[in-house]
Parts: C-alpha cells; sequence; structure tokens
C-alpha cells in the first residue's frame, strides 16, 4: 500500500494542480451546482485511485483492494474534517444544543 507524501516533499507544481481541480469544480458549480461538481470530481478521484492502485499493487486480492479503498477513505475523510475546520471553524461538541 502507499503512503502520503511528505508535506515538505511537495512540489510547487503540486498546488498549482490542486488549484487547477478546484478551478475546474467551481465552473462545474456555476453551470450546475455543487452536488454536480462534487460528483464529478469523485467520480475522476475514484477512477484514478483505482489506476494507481493498479500500478502499485503487488499482489492484488479482495482484501487488498478492501485495505486500499478503507485507506483512501480514511485520508479523504481527514482532508475534509481538516479543510471544514479551516473554512467553518471547529464543530460543536456532540450534544451541545447550539445558541441562537
Amino acid at each position: 500500500m502507499t503512503e502520503t507524501t511528505p508535506t515538505e516533499q511537495i512540489s510547487q507544481e503540486f498546488f498549482i494542480r490542486v488549484n487547477d481541480f478546484i478551478e475546474m469544480a467551481n465552473r462545474i458549480e456555476r453551470r450546475f451546482d455543487t452536488a454536480h461538481a462534487q460528483l464529478a470530481m469523485l467520480h475522476a478521484f475514484a477512477r484514478y485511485s483505482a489506476h494507481h492502485y493498479r500500478t502499485v499493487v503487488k499482489a492484488d486480492s479482495e482484501a487488498e483492494r478492501e485495505q486500499f479503498a478503507d485507506y483512501v477513505g480514511l485520508q479523504v475523510k481527514n482532508f475534509i474534517l481538516h479543510y471544514s475546520s479551516e473554512m467553518i471553524g471547529a464543530a460543536p461538541a456532540a450534544g451541545s444544543a447550539a445558541v441562537e
């Protein structure tokens, strides 16, 4: 299974490409809505992840595929939580009532 690249090894090109993907999603959102943009990006990400898996896996098996999907899913979850916190702040504690 592959590991994520340490931040200090990420090239400037990486950030340029991330911004390219976000700009593409924004164009889709303007034409349709955020659901369309997210679904297009999700499908592209899933297809590329399957390609990446195929190129790096040493011994393919159903268990290895499941492990890879779980690993990628956890990475995506962590990114979503990180960026959500950056954009809208910390989530309220479980069980706490919202004050208006």
